[in-house]
C-alpha cells in the first residue's frame, strides 16, 4: 500500500509542478483532482506513522488535488514542524498559501525552498510567480534568472520556455528592454515558430531603440499567414522613428484593412487615430480630419476618437464644432484629464465661464502633468475672473506663473485681476512682464497704459498713451486716457486738446468731461 501511495503522490507532485509552470506567471492553476480515496489512503498513513514528515507531506500533496487548500497548507505545516528541511513540504505550502491569497507567506516558502534546494527549478520559478504577482518586477526577474540557472536537470523545455517568457515580462515592467529583447531570443531557440513571441521579440527590440534590427523580423511575419494588425502597426512606428513617414502611412493603411477584415473595430478606430495623428503631423489637417471621423464612425463607443476630432476641430479654430465630440468624450471617459482640458478649452472660448470653470476644475483632480495642469488653472483663473471672483483668480493665475513665468498671457491676467482687486501697483508689475514678453501685443501695452494711470504714475502713463497713438492716431480710448494723464499733471491746454479729439473720433465720455473739467 504504501508503495502505491508513495507513486501516487510523486505523480500528483510533477502534475501540481508541471501546471504550475505553464503559467508564464500570473496564476497557479488547480492540479488534477485524486480519487477520495487515494486521500483517505494518505490519512491512513499518517494515522499510522505521525511523526513521519513525508506521510504529512503527502498527505498535503493529496489535499491540494482534492482542492482542500486550508487542510492541505495545514498538512505542509506539520511536515516541516517535524522536518524543517523537507524541501516538498515548503514547495507544497507555497502552493496553499498562493491559492489563499496570503502571497507573502507563499514567496517566503518558495524562497526557504530556493534557500534550502537552490538547484530546484521550481522554487526559483514560484518565488519568481509570486514576485511577479506581488508586482515587484526587479525581484521576480532576477528570480527567474536564478531558475534558468537551475534549468538542469529538472526543467523540461516547455519549462524553460515560459521561464524565458516570464523574464521578459517582467525585464518590460522595469523598462529594461533589451535584457528584455535577448530573453525573447532565447524564448525562440526553443520555439522558433510562435508568432506572438517573434512579435514580442520585435516590439522589445523597438522600445530598446533598435529598430532596424526589428524590422526585418517583423516583415517576415508580415507574410501570407498574418492576419495580425499589431505587426504592421508596429512597422509604422519604427518607419515613423526613422523619418519614413510615407513608408508608415502605407503600413497604418494595410493595418486597418487587416483589422477591418477580423471585424475588430476597436483596433480599427485605433488604427485610424494612429493614421489621424501621423497625417497632423505631417501637415495634412483634412486627412487628419477624415481619419478621426472615420475612427468615430467604426466605434462610437471609443473616446478616443470623440477626442481627437474634437481636438482637430479645436485647433482649426472650429469651436462650435469642437463642443459635441469633446462631450462625447468626457462622458465616455470622465477620468480623462486630457479630454476635460479640451473640453474647457472649447468652453472658455464660447465665454461659457461657468462650464469652463467645472471642467477645469475636474481636470486639475485628474491630470498629474505639470504643464497641463499649469494650462488648466489658466482656463480656471479666467472663468474665475469672467464670473468676478477675482481673488480666487489670482491664485489661480499666480500657480500658473509659478510653473510658466515665460507665459505672457498668464502675466496679463494676472494684472488684469490685480487691477480689479485694486492693488495698482501689483497690476503694473504684471502687465510690465507681459509687454516684455508679449511686446506685439497692443492689448498689453494698453493694460499696463491704463495700471499706470491708475497708479497715479501719469508721466509714464502718457508715454505709453503716446506711443498707442503713434501707431494708432484714430484710438479714441488712448486718446481720452492721455488727457487724462495730462490733465493730472496740470497741464490742461493739452488735456483739453486730447478729450475733444477723443469726442470726435466718438468717444461720448469725453463731453461730460470737457463740460466737467473746461
Amino acid at each position: 500500500m504504501l508503495c502505491t501511495v508513495n507513486l501516487q503522490k510523486n505523480k500528483l507532485a510533477r502534475s501540481l509542478r508541471f501546471l504550475l509552470l505553464l503559467v508564464g506567471g500570473l496564476l497557479l492553476p488547480l492540479a488534477a483532482a485524486q480519487p477520495e480515496d487515494d486521500v483517505a489512503s494518505f490519512r491512513q498513513a499518517v494515522a499510522a506513522e505521525p511523526d513521519s514528515a513525508a506521510a504529512w507531506a503527502d498527505l498535503g500533496t493529496a489535499l491540494l488535488g482534492e482542492e482542500e487548500t486550508a487542510e492541505a497548507r495545514d498538512a505542509f505545516l506539520e511536515a516541516l514542524a517535524l522536518d524543517y528541511r523537507n524541501g516538498d513540504a515548503h514547495f507544497g505550502l507555497g502552493l496553499s498559501e498562493y491559492r489563499l491569497g496570503d502571497y507573502q507567506s507563499a514567496l517566503f516558502s518558495f524562497g526557504e525552498l530556493a534557500r534550502l534546494e537552490p538547484e530546484r527549478f521550481d522554487g526559483h520559478y514560484n518565488r519568481a510567480v509570486t514576485f511577479a504577482r506581488l508586482r515587484m518586477p526587479e525581484e521576480a526577474a532576477e528570480a527567474f534568472a536564478d531558475a534558468l540557472e537551475n534549468a538542469e536537470p529538472g526543467a523540461s523545455l516547455a519549462d524553460e520556455f515560459n521561464a524565458w517568457l516570464g523574464l521578459a515580462g517582467q525585464r518590460k515592467l522595469t523598462g529594461d528592454y533589451a535584457d528584455a529583447a535577448e530573453a525573447y531570443a532565447s524564448a525562440l531557440e526553443i520555439e522558433p515558430g510562435d508568432r506572438d513571441v517573434r512579435y514580442l521579440h520585435a516590439e522589445a527590440l523597438w522600445k530598446a531603440d533598435d529598430g532596424l534590427e526589428a524590422l526585418p523580423l517583423l516583415t517576415e511575419l508580415d507574410d501570407a499567414d498574418n492576419a495580425d494588425h499589431r505587426v504592421n502597426s508596429l512597422i509604422a512606428d519604427i518607419y515613423m522613428d526613422e523619418g519614413q513617414t510615407d513608408y508608415a502611412v502605407r503600413a497604418l493603411e494595410r493595418a486597418i484593412r487587416k483589422a477591418r477584415d477580423a471585424g475588430n473595430a476597436t483596433a480599427e478606430a485605433g488604427l485610424h487615430i494612429k493614421l489621424g495623428l501621423l497625417e497632423r503631423r505631417l501637415g495634412s489637417d483634412r486627412a487628419a480630419l477624415a481619419s478621426f471621423e472615420e475612427a468615430v464612425k467604426v466605434d462610437p463607443a471609443a473616446w478616443q476618437g470623440h477626442y481627437n476630432l474634437g481636438l482637430a476641430h479645436l485647433e482649426a479654430g472650429r469651436t462650435d464644432q469642437a463642443v459635441t465630440p469633446l462631450e462625447t468624450a468626457v462622458s465616455r471617459a470622465p477620468a480623462s484629464g486630457e479630454a476635460r482640458l479640451a473640453l474647457a478649452t472649447a468652453y472658455d472660448r464660447t465665454d461659457d465661464a461657468e462650464a469652463a470653470l467645472e471642467q477645469a476644475e475636474a481636470s486639475l483632480g485628474l491630470l498629474t502633468d505639470a504643464q497641463l495642469r499649469a494650462q488648466a488653472d489658466f482656463l480656471k483663473g479666467r472663468s474665475e475672473y469672467r464670473l468676478g471672483d477675482y481673488e480666487a483668480a489670482a491664485a489661480s493665475f499666480d500657480r500658473v506663473i509659478s510653473e510658466r513665468p515665460g507665459d505672457g498671457q498668464a502675466q496679463l491676467w494676472a494684472g488684469l485681476t490685480e487691477y480689479q482687486l485694486g492693488d495698482y501697483g501689483s497690476a503694473v508689475q504684471y502687465y510690465e512682464r507681459a509687454v516684455q514678453l508679449l511686446p506685439d501685443s497692443r492689448e498689453a501695452r494698453a493694460n499696463l497704459a491704463a495700471g499706470y494711470l491708475a497708479s497715479e504714475r501719469y508721466p509714464d502713463a502718457e508715454q505709453a498713451y503716446g506711443e498707442l497713438l503713434a501707431e494708432d492716431p484714430e484710438d479714441a480710448r488712448s486718446l481720452y486716457n492721455l488727457g487724462w494723464a495730462q490733465l493730472s499733471q496740470n497741464r490742461r491746454l493739452e488735456a483739453r486738446d486730447s478729450f475733444e479729439a477723443a469726442l470726435e473720433l466718438g468717444w461720448s465720455a469725453a463731453a461730460d468731461t470737457l463740460e466737467q473739467h473746461f
